[in-house]
């Protein structure tokens, strides 16, 4: 096992550390967001409807949030090096799994998919909280979130692209190389932290403190319903939306959620570095996380329900403001002990994958409660079932006031 301190000078930690780890977060972010691309060559191959589609797709976020509290236990016992090493090769065989033409076998190769890199994302916010300084932590964040969201770019417009040339199986057979490629990177060049190698003999005990603590308890339900409504549009409805609302072609869809990765990389990048100044200048973490989180919820409900033309717009700033929900992480790492980040991160990243699970699927089963016409389904199906998630979403925020001390 690499050891080292944690005086390595900046230029090594972004090398040996961050880098990795960010590169495991995209790919995981590809994963989660191709179905929206292939959606339609899944649903023909597949002879499959919306709830199947939805199913097939949050199976993945479920996966996610079940193995959050495990992988946040083997984080804080064995560091990010091993577990989210080990963890990537599961991903891979699911990868393979999921091209086999048939529907059981592809919801076990997403599910497999799911499980294999759901310590990707706690790993690399873990090793952040490790490597960098608390008042450098929503920056770090939030550039790792940034940097990562590339992977949901390359699964838009460049992955419509391909398709042209290569069918979907293919595709999800380089996946599978590459995972294997970027599981022996991290198992080779991550350093591991002095913290990383004590060990944890209340591992379940630290859990249930997170739990029970009440800045945790006012906050999960936010995460839950604004994250896992981020999961759910970004992973597959907003195409669905851009598709069968907004009457646009393949192409011209995959242009608008490109344009929608682009915004999250840019928003992720921008507003935490504008949210690290304002820290600097002594404004409270709170303050940036309650105005952003307000405008993600509003702008979501300006796309529903505001008429199509500049649509687009809204999709840039839907994209900027997922900022908001995120600097939750930074906000509760700082206020919990250090040696609890692992499980810290991890319920957070549960919470928020399965609402995304939640809301995918349910979004999916809603919509088929109305009847097609000409094998579409009503506007109306598709803007009342958003209008309740974004109900949800308003409650969930509300508790961002009075909190506890």
């Amino acid at each position: 096992m690499k050891t080292c301190d944690n005086h390595i000078s900046g230029r090594a930690r972004l090398l040996l550390v961050f880098t990795p780890f960010m590169l495991a977060y995209l790919i995981s972010e590809l994963y989660r967001n191709v179905n929206g691309v292939i959606a339609p060559a899944l649903r023909q191959n597949l002879d499959i409807g919306p709830e199947q589609l939805g199913l097939l797709s949050s199976v993945f976020l479920l996966a996610l949030a079940l193995v959050q509290i495990p992988s946040g236990l083997l984080l804080d016992r064995f560091g990010s090096r091993r577990t989210v090493a080990s963890f990537m090769v599961v991903a891979a065989l699911g990868a393979w799994l999921f091209t086999v033409p048939d529907y059981r076998a592809a919801l076990a190769g997403r599910l497999l998919m799911g499980v294999g890199l759901g310590a990707c994302w706690a790993g690399a916010y873990r090793a952040n909280v490790l490597w960098w300084p608390a008042e450098r932590l929503a920056l770090a964040n939030g550039t790792l979130l940034g940097l990562a969201g590339l992977g949901a770019l390359l699964a838009t417009l460049p992955t419509e692209a391909l398709l042209r040339v290569l069918d979907w199986q293919t595709l999800f057979h380089a996946l599978a190389v590459v995972t294997l490629l970027l599981a022996l990177l991290i198992w080779a060049v991550v350093p591991t932290h002095p913290a990383e190698r004590e060990t944890s003999g209340a591992s379940l005990g630290g859990l249930m403190a997170v739990m029970r603590h009440p800045l945790f308890m006012r906050l999960w339900p936010m995460t839950l319903l604004c994250e896992g409504s981020w999961l759910a549009w970004q992973g597959l409805w907003a195409g669905g939306w851009m598709r069968e609302v907004a009457g646009l072609s393949e192409r011209v869809t995959a242009l608008y959620l490109l344009g929608l990765a682009t915004a999250i990389v840019v928003g992720q990048l921008l507003l935490s570095a504008i949210t690290d100044r304002l820290l600097r200048r002594g404004v409270p973490l709170i303050r940036p996380m309650r105005l952003m989180s307000i405008g993600f919820v509003a702008v979501q409900g300006m796309i529903v329900w505001l008429p199509l033309p500049g649509i687009n717009l809204l999709w840039i700033a839907f994209g900027l403001l997922t900022v908001g929900p995120i600097l939750t992480y930074a906000w509760l790492a700082a206020e919990l002990p250090s040696h609890l980040s692992g499980r810290l991160i991890s319920l957070l990243n549960m919470a928020a994958t399965l609402g995304g699970f939640m809301l995918q699927y349910a979004v999916g089963w809603m919509i088929e409660l109305w009847s097609q016409t000409n094998g579409h389904y009503p506007e109306a199906a598709w803007r009342w079932t958003f209008s309740l998630m974004i109900a949800l979403q308003i409650l969930a925020v509300g508790r961002l006031w009075r909190l506890p001390r």
